[in-house]
């Protein structure tokens, strides 16, 4: 598995899905699979149509997803840009339901996942073990104006969880900065999806809504802006749990 992978709007080419059970979405995948499924990262947007709804589920790997444009209702909360939220692997949730704009989010994945297993339709699948969900507040887009008062990077905790290596931060940066970023070992990887701005990878500058994997192999991670200042969401994955290995 490449240490490092971009996701990026220049590759986007939206393939439309709609399921018996009345889901209807554009989605786009910006990763090619890897041989093996474990160790192949996703990401992947997805559209889905307004007033449409996507049912109950569960998934068998650990995922973000990052709710990007649109507004709706997620189970209970109601969601709108930047809300963050985390399931772990044979975690049941939803239902997310689109407003009359539609909603727009980014599914983010350590390992490949071969597809929503519906709820109570596809129980067969499910797998008896802890469960594992986090959902957070709309996290506040700073202006580009703000973010150039910065003086030096800062990260901030948005939810952090020890015990099973879960993160969610936010790292705002002024132009011309640097940041090493810590890759535990002891994650899966990390997940960096930019909110506002820009940064360098190479040759490349990502811009909003773009984003970028680094693998849990890549002890750190340096981060560097140029002209523009960024405003960066840094999404740790937990290793799946080993209730769900075997």
């Amino acid at each position: 598995m490449m240490a490092v992978k971009l996701a990026q709007k220049s590759t986007e080419n939206f393939q439309y899905h709609e399921h018996d059970n009345g889901l209807k979405y554009e989605r786009h995948d910006y990763f090619s699979p890897e041989k093996d499924p474990e160790f192949s990262p996703q990401s992947y947007l997805i559209k889905q149509l307004a007033n449409v709804v996507n049912p109950l589920h569960f998934h068998m790997q650990n995922q973000f997803q990052v709710f990007i444009e649109g507004s709706g209702q997620f189970g209970k909360y109601s969601i709108n840009p930047y809300v963050v939220h985390y399931a772990g692997a044979y975690t049941g949730y939803g239902p997310i339901i689109a407003g009359d704009h539609g909603l727009h989010y980014l599914t983010l994945r350590c390992s490949h996942d071969f597809g929503a297993k519906f709820l109570p339709d596809q129980m067969t699948h499910f797998k008896k073990g802890p469960k594992h969900h986090f959902t957070s507040a709309s996290i506040p887009l700073d202006s580009v104006k703000e973010l150039q008062k910065i003086a030096y990077p800062v990260l901030a905790d948005i939810h952090v969880e020890t015990k099973t290596n879960l993160a969610i931060r936010v790292l705002k940066m002024p132009p011309k900065s640097s940041y090493q970023l810590e890759v535990p070992e002891l994650s899966a990887g990390i997940f960096l999806v930019m909110m506002q701005g820009s940064i360098l990878e190479g040759t490349e500058t990502l811009t909003k809504n773009e984003s970028i994997f680094v693998s849990h192999a890549t002890n750190h991670y340096l981060i560097k802006t140029k002209l523009q200042s960024a405003q960066i969401l840094v999404l740790q994955m937990p290793f799946k749990n080993q209730a769900y290995l075997f």
